[in-house]
């Protein structure tokens, strides 16, 4: 057989066999026409039994040719044998070639034996028609066409000439020329049908394949898994996704963020097992099905996490990408579809727990979910209903006792769920993108509450590092509030933490500068915790340091704090920042503070959050505090305020 070096696989054979057997109507119909025409020539010779016998020689062809195709129906190509394949092209070849032979004895014997007779025409009719509806048949084997047309024009061409009439001569000369051009396109004929092939194929290979990973796309993902869930085998469904993929692909470019996802897939194909299938079914997601138990996939899930993790050169460049993972067996829902939102929910949950990590569906998590889902939607009414509120606590400077600032908190007030905690609404607001709006409308409420108190005191706002995403404008959004408002810009201090600073720290420092720009003043929350780096106060545009609450519970109980508070303070002093401590519960914890010369505490020692009408009051008493006390025994007595006692 002529077999191009392209073919020589078992997949493109089984697509050329199948070409062979594409058309079986067509064959159908030919042998009963044949067959027919064979018994129209009996008859017109008076019943010669030749043309009977080939008639019947026709229809036991036309049968053998039905049995082929059963044959071939029988047998699935995507797992068949070489040997199956070779059967049924030598099938397809056997019953072709009797065809070409038989039609052309055919044409021969009426020719020869009636030559003048209507018989003879019909004949000629009958052959030339064969071959000219052969040019077109079997283009995936041209070796098929060739044989056929040689084994029926060449005895028929003979015949005609042996007749040595004039008319008959002119039309073997025809048919010579037809068997030349059909010999000779049979192989051009083949060669524009591989390159339809090819081009089939690789359109179905890019339709259910990633081009950059060459894993399975979602598409050809879900072809394989409901074709494992359909051969009754135990799924468990991995959803992988990679952790801030898009700040590494915005930041170092797309080059890098395509390497990562190959590097990314290769890991994935070494630590899978046979009959497990992984996919790239989004930018940064990937997933994987296998027929390990949940103790498997979890194992499996366990080392992708460690792998995934580790640290890779990508084009000169050290980078470390991690990933979260959800499970969950095909099993937890009634269809594919819906195992995996399983699966998704379970992924969900572990970005939410941290990342870098792996969660196990279950019914539990779901429940959170379809809980956190709700709760979205009843935060979404909630903001158009108006149904949040300010509060206020006072920030107190320990040499007066007064009142310096006070830092507005956000407070839901639910109709049903009752009071929600900022704990579980403002990170679902960071998350849905809702931050900008509430945060635009603290700023403008805790500034509309700053108007009523004296112009001594000032509001202290803590903003979101979503508000500092290009997408919001955040010192537009000040800017108008000022100018509306007409309060003086340094009694407005917006207050931010470092996380803001993770993903874009050259954009967020610069509305910082803009913001300062405005009068506004800058302070850095939750100092103490996370990272609480140093960096921070020698390069950011601030004017305060917040000590965290977690900080300051260890002070008075641990020497180390003690020491460390010691140093912050100092460093503040030295960078010419004020220091507010948060937090402050105890007697004792406020008696070791005010050793510190710090400028501002804030505390349920002295007053917890209120609304900004009990607030508006109570904002000019005084409290009372060490220093204060130390003076006042000096100078005699005073009556205490109303925060004289914690309230």
């Amino acid at each position: 057989m002529i077999v191009d070096v392209h073919e020589n696989n078992i997949a493109m054979k089984s697509e050329l066999v199948a070409a062979l057997y594409a058309t079986p109507g067509t064959i159908f119909i030919g042998t009963v026409t044949v067959a027919a025409v064979m018994v129209a020539s009996a008859l017109l010779t008076g019943g010669d039994i030749v043309f009977h016998a080939m008639a019947a020689a026709m229809v036991a062809i036309g049968v053998f040719r039905y049995l082929s195709h059963r044959y071939y129906k029988g047998i699935h190509l995507a797992t068949a044998t070489e040997g199956q394949i070779g059967t049924l092209e030598n099938l397809a070849m056997a019953g072709a070639w009797s065809t070409a032979a038989l039609i052309s004895g055919f044409g021969c014997y009426a020719i020869l034996r009636y030559t003048y007779e209507p018989v003879a025409a019909l004949a000629i009719a009958q052959t030339i028609g064969y071959l000219a509806g052969i040019s077109g048949r079997n283009s995936s084997r041209p070796v098929i066409t060739r044989v056929q047309v040689l084994a029926a024009a060449t005895p028929f061409t003979l015949a005609l000439l042996w007749t040595r009439d004039p008319a008959y001569l002119v039309i073997g000369l025809s048919v010579l020329l037809t068997t030349v051009l059909t010999f000779s396109s049979a192989q051009v004929i083949h060669q524009i049908f591989l390159a339809r092939l090819r081009t089939m194929r690789e359109l179905e290979h890019l339709a259910v394949n990633d081009t950059i990973t060459s894993l399975y796309n979602r598409r050809g993902f879900m072809r394989e898994i409901r074709q494992m869930a359909a051969s009754g085998r135990a799924v468990t469904l991995i959803s992988i996704d990679i952790d801030r993929f898009k700040s590494i692909n915005d930041s170092l470019g797309h080059d890098i963020g395509d390497a990562l996802l190959q590097g990314f897939s290769e890991t994935l194909i070494a630590e899978l097992g046979v009959g497990d299938i992984a996919a790239r079914t989004g930018g940064d997601e990937f997933m994987v099905a296998t027929s390990r138990d949940a103790e498997g996939a979890s194992a499996l899930a366990a080392r992708l996490v460690m792998m995934l993790a580790s640290q890779r050169v990508i084009g000169g460049r050290h980078i470390t990408a991690t990933a979260s993972m959800g499970i969950a067996p095909a099993g937890c829902a009634a269809s594919i579809d819906e195992a995996l939102k399983c699966v998704d929910i379970a992924l969900y949950r572990a970005k939410l727990d941290g990342r870098n990590r792996f969660v196990m569906y279950t019914d539990a998590i779901r429940n959170e979910h379809e809980d956190g889902v709700a709760l979205e939607t009843e935060l979404r009414d909630a903001i158009r209903r108006g149904e949040f509120e300010l509060h206020f606590q006072p920030i107190y400077n320990p040499r007066s006792g007064t009142a310096t600032m006070a830092e507005a908190l956000l407070r839901w007030r639910h109709p049903r769920r009752g009071m929600v905690s900022p704990a579980v609404f403002i990170p679902l607001a960071e998350r849905t993108g809702l931050i900008t709006v509430l945060g635009s409308w603290v700023l403008g409420e805790a500034i509309r509450a700053a108007l009523s108190w004296p112009r001594s005191v000032g509001v202290s706002v803590n903003v979101s590092a979503r508000q500092f995403e290009h997408g919001h404008d955040i010192v537009g959004v000040v800017e108008a509030l000022l100018r509306m408002s007409g309060i003086e810009p340094q009694r407005l201090t917006i207050e931010i933490t470092e996380s803001s600073l993770i993903d874009d720290p050259d954009h967020v420092v610069s509305r910082l500068v803009a913001l300062r720009a405005l009068g506004v003043r800058i302070a850095l929350d939750d100092f103490g915790t996370g990272y609480s780096s140093l960096s921070y106060l020698a390069h950011l545009p601030i004017d305060t340091i917040k000590i965290d609450q977690a900080f300051t519970q260890e002070i008075g109980t641990s020497r180390k704090a003690d020491s460390l508070m010691n140093a912050i303070a100092q460093l503040a002093h030295d960078l010419k920042l004020r220091l507010i401590v948060e937090g402050v519960e105890t007697q004792e914890q406020l008696t070791v503070i005010e050793k510190h010369a710090v400028h501002g505490i804030q505390g349920y020692i002295f007053a917890r959050p209120m609304t900004a009408d009990d607030l508006l009051p109570m904002i000019g008493n005084r409290v009372r505090t060490g220093r204060m006390g130390s003076a006042r025994s000096r100078s005699g007595s005073r009556k205490p305020g109303r925060f004289s006692q914690v309230a």
